[in-house]
């Protein structure tokens, strides 16, 4: 499973996405986080990496937890996604 969360502060961190999604959301360590500026410059978006096998409930559950959220004065927004390319 893939996720998408878009609209982050520019400077988030990978270990930042990480607190968010296991420390307060209570969701499981994902495989990978990898984070990047959007277009812009003006915010950061996270590619977030499950196991292929992650049930598909836990995106929907993520999405809706994040899609909303208000994180250091971003309202966020998050995506179930396919496969990201390496």
């Amino acid at each position: 499973m893939q996720l998408l969360i878009s609209n982050l502060p520019v400077e988030t961190s990978q270990a930042e996405v990480l607190s968010l999604l296991t420390q307060q959301l209570g969701a499981p360590e994902p495989l990978e986080v990898r984070v990047e500026v959007g277009e812009g410059g003006r915010n950061a978006l996270a590619f977030v990496r499950y196991p292929n096998d992650t049930p598909e409930t836990l995106g929907r559950v993520l999405d809706d937890k994040i899609s909303g959220l208000h994180y250091k004065g971003h309202d966020l927004d998050a995506a179930v996604t396919h496969n990201f390319k390496e």
